[in-house]
């Protein structure tokens, strides 16, 4: 059997722009009935989905990850979720000794770290009403796995911590039946890595390759159950399939098998 996407209801948060946005429309074009459109201005998510949002297949709700009071009050209301896709994040250019750098860790670890706990917090017991079915899923980065550019070093530390988070709510939410899936992109084209990594546009891929390829994994065929059975890791672009590729031994026997590390 083929888990589908048909139907089903999704929540994506920063969804006005980037893999967000492609998300949404991927979603969609895939047959969800409905897609919560998780925005800190309701009035951007109106402005990239006017037609869907007229016809209510998209639906926007307020939600700051830095405020988890508005993470709350959106769970209050998507409260027929089935898959939560928290893509939101951002991103500073500040290397690991600037002037700045506590600060930026501060701002990053705030939304990019103690939001995926409050969205957690907020929306497991939703998806633990799905029968076996809800999905969570963490957009982490290549950057989770190694800080290969050190201008990006509060960005690559906080990514790093909210995958270690991730790896430790799939061995808590494993037994709700609930699927936890952590995507590892490389560099993509959107706005964000332009204001950060201008510098790595050139080899970018795009936010809608990124859409479709997460749909791919969350669409992992299993013969014996109609029930979703994704990958853990997801490396959505080339750049980050290589990586994954060299990364995979050690994950395979120690993050996804918890082996001990001696």
């Amino acid at each position: 059997m083929v888990y589908i996407i048909q139907d089903k209801v999704v929540l994506v948060t920063g969804a006005n722009r980037g893999i967000g946005k492609a998300l949404v429309d991927a979603f969609l074009r895939h047959g969800a009935r409905k897609v919560y459109a998780a925005v800190r201005n309701i009035d951007s998510a109106m402005a990239a989905f006017p037609e869907e949002c007229e016809e209510a297949k998209v639906i926007p709700v307020t939600m700051d990850l830095s405020n988890p009071e508005t993470i709350q009050t959106a769970a209050e209301i998507a409260t027929d979720v089935e898959i939560v896709i928290n893509n939101a994040g951002i991103i500073s250019h500040t290397g690991p000794l600037d002037d700045n750098t506590v600060e930026r860790l501060q701002e990053e670890m705030t939304v990019n770290v103690y939001g995926l706990i409050a969205v957690a917090r907020a929306f497991v017991p939703l998806l633990e009403q799905r029968s076996g079915c809800g999905i969570l899923v963490q957009l982490n980065s290549v950057a989770s796995l190694r800080c290969g550019v050190s201008s990006v070093a509060t960005y690559s530390a906080s990514k790093a911590a909210s995958f270690s988070l991730t790896q430790a709510m799939r061995q808590e939410l494993k037994p709700k039946g609930i699927h936890v899936v952590s995507v590892h992109p490389g560099p993509v084209a959107t706005e964000m890595l332009a204001d950060a990594l201008k510098e790595f546009l050139d080899v970018a891929e795009t936010p809608s390759n990124v859409a479709e390829r997460l749909i791919d994994a969350l669409t992992s065929r299993d013969e014996s159950s109609d029930k979703p059975n994704p990958p853990f890791l997801v490396y959505p672009d080339e750049k980050s399939a290589h990586l994954g590729t060299v990364y995979e031994g050690f994950a395979k026997r120690v993050v996804e098998e918890g082996h001990s590390y001696g």
